[in-house]
């Protein structure tokens, strides 16, 4: 009785967590540790939602990646760090860049976040905001190849396109 009360309780959080956003099953374990739940219940519970498929680290995968392309864009660097502290496997983080291959312009990306910042920093000698804005991508995770080719775009335009 009492064991099936823990595992209600156990299940339920596991619910709970996974209405709030999707989560890897490293992230989902460690979520329902700290909450104090057995070892043994918690696997069993993991089990349980990957065979739901409820719980899929590749689906994970395409899911934060997806979401950090629209919200706030970073480069490869950054998403492969975020999902390797979510407890995603290599592989699996390569499989799920791989397969946005197409749909998502780095280059764009960057230009994009170039510009916005470009311009806030108008009042600036332009060399000054270029390497800025060279840095602030670097920071977020952009390759240096795609990164130098924003720059040198935006030191063709003039403060006003």
């Amino acid at each position: 009785m009492e064991d099936d009360k823990l595992l209600a309780r156990a299940k339920n959080n596991a619910y709970a967590l996974l209405r709030l956003r999707p989560r890897s099953e490293a992230e989902l374990i460690a979520r329902l540790k700290t909450k104090g739940h057995d070892s043994g219940v918690v696997g069993a519970i993991v089990e349980e939602l990957k065979k739901k498929g409820l719980v899929d680290d590749a689906k994970f995968a395409q899911f934060w990646i997806n979401s950090r392309m629209h919200l706030k864009p970073v480069g490869d660097y950054i998403l492969k760090r975020e999902l390797k502290t979510k407890g995603v496997s290599s592989a699996t983080v390569e499989a799920a860049l791989r397969s946005r291959g197409a749909e998502y312009d780095e280059y764009g990306a960057a230009k994009n976040i170039a510009m916005e910042r470009f311009k806030r920093l108008g009042r600036i000698d332009r060399r000054k905001a270029a390497k800025r804005v060279y840095d602030f991508l670097l920071r977020r995770g952009f390759k240096y190849d795609c990164v130098r080719r924003v720059i040198e775009e935006l030191m063709n335009l003039s403060y006003d396109d």
